[in-house]
This record gives C-alpha cells, sequence and structure tokens, in this order.
C-alpha cells in the first residue's frame, strides 16, 4: 500500500504533463488549427476515455453486425494495438472487413474504395481526432468508470472528463456487475452534469454457455456447477470476468492474470497446467479475446495445421515439447461465449445509430 502510494506521488507530476499535452492537442482540433478529414461515407467511432477494460471491441461487432442486417457495406478500422482486435473481430462479426493501421484517415478512405463501404466504425477511436464522425459513442465501465480520476500514469484517464463533452452517446457495459443502484445513479448524474446531451444506454454483456477451443463443442453451464474453476485471463478488468463466473453460480479456485494484450506461451500453459495437476483441477476457462491467442496453443481438431488424426498429432507434438504437451492434456480449456445485450434506453440508441443516415 505504501508502494503504490509513492509511486502515485512520483507520477503526478508526468500526468500533470500529459493532461497539458492532451488538452493543448484537443484544443488545436476544436479550433481547426489541426486539420480534421471527412470520408464519403458515415463514420462510427466506438471508443473509450480510460485505459482498457470497458469492452469497446464487443461494441463495435455488435454496432456492425445490427448494421450489416440493414444492408450496410461497414468496415471496421483498428490500429492493431498488440493485434488481440484483428484476431478477435473477425470471430464477432459476420463478413465484415477489419482494416488495420494507425492512419484512420488512409484506411477509411481504403474501406470506400475497395470494400465500398457506406459506413466505417472505428475501434477504440474517441482519442482519433483527425477523421470526422457522424456519431461519436464512449464506453463507460459501470464496474470502475473513470478510476482515480487522474490521468495516466497516475491514473487510468486517457484525457481529462471534460473531453466527454464531445461524447454523443455514452454506453455504460458491464451495468449489471454493479452493486447498488445508488452507484448506478450517481455514475448518469455525473454523466449528464458533463454532457446533458448526450443520450446515455445501459448495456451488459450476457453469457450464453461455454465452448471447448479445441474443437467449439457448446458446455452448457449447467454441466459445470460442482467444479472448480481455473480462470486465465490477459485482459483490461479481470475483476469483471471473475464476477461474470460468480454469478453464475461457478466456483473459482484460483485465476491466472497476465497484462492486458499478453503473448502467451508454451511456458505459460506448462506453468498453469502445473497447478491443475498438483490440485487435481481439469477445467479452464477463458474469455473470446484470450482465446484468440490460446488458440493457437491448442489448435483446432478442423485446423489446416493439423491434418493428421488428433491422436497421432498430439504423439507427435508430445515427442517434441514433451512437458508442454502433457501438461496442456491435463485440462480442457472453455471459452465464455457472451453477447451484448442493451437493457435501458435501448429505442433511444437505435434512433440515434439509424437516424445517422437520415442527415
Amino acid at each position: 500500500m505504501i508502494f503504490r502510494k509513492i509511486l502515485f506521488l512520483l507520477n503526478i507530476p508526468f500526468a500533470f504533463l500529459y493532461f497539458i499535452i492532451i488538452t493543448l492537442r484537443n484544443g488545436f482540433y476544436t479550433f481547426n488549427i489541426f486539420r480534421k478529414y471527412k470520408i464519403n461515407a458515415k463514420v462510427i467511432s466506438v471508443g473509450n476515455i480510460t485505459w482498457g477494460g470497458t469492452g469497446k471491441t464487443p461494441v463495435a461487432a455488435f454496432i456492425a453486425d445490427m448494421l450489416a442486417k440493414k444492408n450496410h457495406r461497414v468496415s471496421i478500422l483498428i490500429r492493431g494495438y498488440g493485434n488481440d482486435e484483428s484476431e478477435l473481430l473477425p470471430k464477432l462479426t459476420s463478413n465484415v472487413p477489419v482494416i488495420i493501421g494507425k492512419d484512420r484517415v488512409k484506411t477509411g478512405i481504403e474501406a470506400v474504395e475497395n470494400h465500398l463501404s457506406d459506413t466505417v466504425i472505428l475501434d477504440d477511436g474517441f482519442q482519433h481526432r483527425r477523421l470526422i464522425r457522424d456519431l461519436d459513442i464512449v464506453c463507460i465501465d459501470a464496474a470502475k468508470p473513470f478510476g482515480n480520476g487522474c490521468v495516466i500514469p497516475a491514473g487510468i484517464l486517457r484525457e481529462g472528463l471534460g473531453s466527454l463533452k464531445r461524447a454523443d452517446m455514452f454506453l455504460i457495459t458491464k451495468a449489471d456487475l454493479v452493486s447498488g443502484k445508488e452507484n448506478m445513479e450517481k455514475l448518469k448524474k455525473k454523466l449528464k452534469a458533463i454532457n446533458p446531451k448526450a443520450l446515455i444506454v445501459k448495456s451488459i454483456h450476457r453469457p450464453l454457455y461455454f465452448y471447448k477451443i479445441m474443437n467449439e463443442e457448446k458446455v452448457n453451464i449447467g454441466e459445470l456447477k460442482n467444479r472448480e474453476l481455473v480462470l486465465v485471463s490477459a485482459i483490461g478488468s479481470p475483476e469483471c470476468f471473475e464476477k461474470t463466473i460468480l454469478r453464475l453460480g461457478l466456483k473459482i479456485n484460483k485465476h491466472f492474470i497476465f497484462r492486458d494484450h499478453h503473448r502467451y506461451t508454451k511456458e505459460d500453459i506448462a506453468q498453469i497446467g502445473d497447478y491443475c495437476k498438483k490440485n487435481g483441477l481439469n477445467v479452464l476457462v477463458t474469455t473470446e479475446k484470450d482465446a484468440v491467442k490460446l488458440g493457437k496453443l491448442f489448435p483446432s481438431r478442423r485446423s489446416p495445421a493439423c491434418p493428421e488424426p488428433l491422436d497421432f498429432a498430439r504423439d507427435k507434438l508430445r515427442r517434441e515439447t514433451a512437458t508442454y504437451e502433457a501438461e496442456k492434456e491435463t485440462f480442457d480449456l472453455l471459452v465464455l461465449k457472451v453477447r451484448l445485450e442493451i437493457i435501458e434506453n435501448e429505442d433511444g440508441f437505435y434512433n440515434r445509430l439509424f437516424g445517422i443516415y437520415n442527415s
């Protein structure tokens, strides 16, 4: 605790400098000192004001699918940081192009010219000011909306709360993981005070089922009621993952938490497998975001990389990496499938979303 306080105090000067820089940058865009660009398509930004953990990527995928069902040609633009989103988004959407590139103006033009897109979605786009947008959606994590109220590195804010005045909509995520209506009302009141014109929408990530990472076979939640689970995650809000599992009435023995965007290794799997073996555990549970990385260490039975019968392929791998393979087979790795669900102001959400095509 003392170390954290010392670290916080040491970071205050850097946070103050960062705040000045980001405030000047925003001011330059607001007063058109820095140029902003418009492309021949509707632009929807899905972002946040904090460092990770708000669930903005599933939101971007959800919106893309909704628009695609209305026959809009949608592309999603991402920077590709950590490469998690570039692998996750294709699994969450249906035939929606995902274009990677730091220059969103360039990739936006590419989406229009190469994919004939009439709509582009900026995943993690709130801080990207160069591309003019038609709808600015800011995801707010209900469980920890603003951290300690300080900008990075002293806190988790990417910019000051005053920047929320730019938002057209606040999408509160993980609303079911907040205890007490008072906390939710307090958050809504604070958002209204900052930006009274913005629409406030509440959503949850509804757990649907588990599936095996090896073959995508579904596993009903009820089958795990009497099992002790080991969680594995490298996400922005691992505590929310835990709460979701516990709310399902399941038991957690241990949670292996890695830093956000961690790239798993065979050594990680061997370490986790060793713990499971020593404690008589054989069920691991992870998130969809982590599954795209862990899946490379647990290849699908339908993967072209493993054309041989499964037993033969496993024997071959075991001979090459005996320890890793032995530990890998001591447990089943399950993935929790979730779906974004709007639970408050749904009509307002869709009216605002589809309303951009009327202007």
